[in-house]
């Protein structure tokens, strides 16, 4: 068996000496020698929750609760209203979106009077999962209404601004907006990327005052080049486009909602390659929530006049349990509400969000094997809990710049500490009071 020595030394040649990619490829090479990785990482999975109930009379602002979904006691794995997105009820605060990467939560926010006038204090509201605090916040121009976010990359994402009819740039690392597109949008509320696109869904409806009523313009999804920001197209699709999904494939679907009267709700499914319309599905009713599985099978609540849910096959065009063949009740408790938004785990299992928007106290996130139908658990969440997305934290000193992810930002950043001695410093990956060669090749590992 042959074996490999090294002799540990104090690296004493500072990093300003030594070229970094020299640096970062001998690491590498190291880290290929070296065995298995010497440092444990502890994962923790999460349900992230937004509580979006604002009730003044009450005392209720929204909030954010965090669900362990590693802890099997349902009771336990709940840590309720956690963070407080709005610390004045009176404030009206309301977050619409949530948007999870690493161990990063970024929530849309803005304050909405009473009266009817313009939003304040619109802003993206950046919260630590791990430690269960708010880090930040990236400012959105008054007025905007922030809708939904989408992560073009580790620098960039887009968001969406009902109220200014714009989709703003923003720059990630430096927390402002760079750019405003402008011009193709109307109420813009959903997005979603694929192929190097993003596809923002346009409701294109206005409150009228005087007639007391919400009129209904021609509603679009609107199509960007990710790379130049330069608007590529527009695609007209029945009224009221609102949730916008896609396959990670080669299709974008999209929920339209109707005016909730006398034109009801429709699927539009777009080819992502030509960016043409492939097929337009009526609905009965006017569809609720919406979530796809990686089996590209489409779960779509029912409304309070026709509950339960449908599933529509994406890739066969073709309905799987359809208006008249909806999924009424859990196989294995009829008695517990199947309504409510929806989300796809990891695992494959949907989770259905049912919010209390009366401030009683019965908001429940309910877990579905969807083989079967039969419900697998029941947490109870704070007022209105609405909105949920998927976490998973990653607690790992190798991540050294603390951004949820080990790759090769943590060397760089690391390198800049070499020979730095004693208690606690920042890229002491191993704790032995040095950094030295051995703590970038214990982040090597993690790549």
């Amino acid at each position: 068996m042959n074996k490999v020595f090294f002799s540990w030394r104090h690296f004493s040649c500072s990093p300003r000496h030594t070229p970094l990619s020299l640096l970062l490829t001998g690491v590498l090479l190291l880290t290929l020698l070296v065995g298995p990785a010497l440092s444990q990482t502890e994962v923790q999975d999460l349900a992230v929750v937004i509580n979006a109930l604002t009730h003044p009379d009450l005392g209720i602002t929204a909030s954010l609760s965090l669900i362990d979904l590693m802890e099997p006691n349902e009771n336990r794995a709940v840590d309720n209203e956690i963070i407080r997105i709005g610390i004045e009820p009176l404030n009206r605060r309301r977050a619409v979106g949530l948007f999870t990467h690493g161990h990063l939560a970024y929530i849309p926010t803005f304050n909405l009077p009473i009266t009817g006038a313009a939003s304040s204090g619109d802003n993206i509201l950046i919260i630590n999962l791990e430690d269960r605090e708010i880090v930040g916040e990236i400012p959105i121009q008054a007025g905007a209404t922030p809708q939904q976010i989408a992560l073009i990359d580790d620098t960039k994402m887009y968001v969406t601004c009902a109220a200014a009819h714009e989709v703003h740039v923003v720059d990630i690392p430096n927390r402002n907006v760079t750019k405003i597109l402008t011009g193709s949008f109307n109420k813009p509320s959903g997005i979603t990327l694929l192929n190097g696109k993003a596809y923002v869904s346009n409701p294109a409806w206005e409150w009228d005052p005087v007639e007391g009523k919400t009129i209904y313009y021609d509603s679009t999804v609107t199509v960007i080049d990710t790379e130049t920001d330069i608007v590529l197209k527009s695609i007209p699709v029945p009224t009221n486009a609102s949730g916008i999904v896609n396959d990670g494939d080669s299709t974008v679907i999209v929920k339209t909602t109707g005016n909730y009267n006398d034109i009801l709700g429709h699927l539009v499914l777009i080819d992502a390659g030509s960016d043409e319309v492939i097929e337009t599905v009526k609905l009965k009713l006017t569809p609720g929530s919406f979530a796809l599985n990686a089996q590209k099978q489409l779960f779509i609540q029912g409304s309070w006049q026709k509950p339960g849910l449908l599933i529509y096959d994406v890739a066969a065009q073709d309905w799987i349990r359809d208006e008249d063949d909806s999924i009424a009740n859990f196989s294995n408790d009829a008695d517990a509400p199947i309504g409510g938004s929806l989300s796809f785990a990891p695992d494959g299992n949907l989770y259905i969000v049912t919010p209390d928007w009366s401030g009683g106290g019965q908001d429940f996130v309910r877990v579905m094997d969807v083989v079967d139908a039969s419900l697998l658990q029941t947490y109870r969440v704070g007022p209105g809990g609405s909105i949920l997305a998927f976490a998973q934290i990653i607690r790992r000193r190798e991540d050294v710049n603390n951004d949820g992810f080990v790759n090769a930002a943590d060397l760089v950043v690391a390198s800049r500490f070499l020979g730095d001695v004693g208690p606690g410093l920042v890229a002491d990956v191993n704790g032995d009071e040095v950094v030295n060669v051995l703590d970038l090749v214990l982040i090597g590992q993690g790549l």
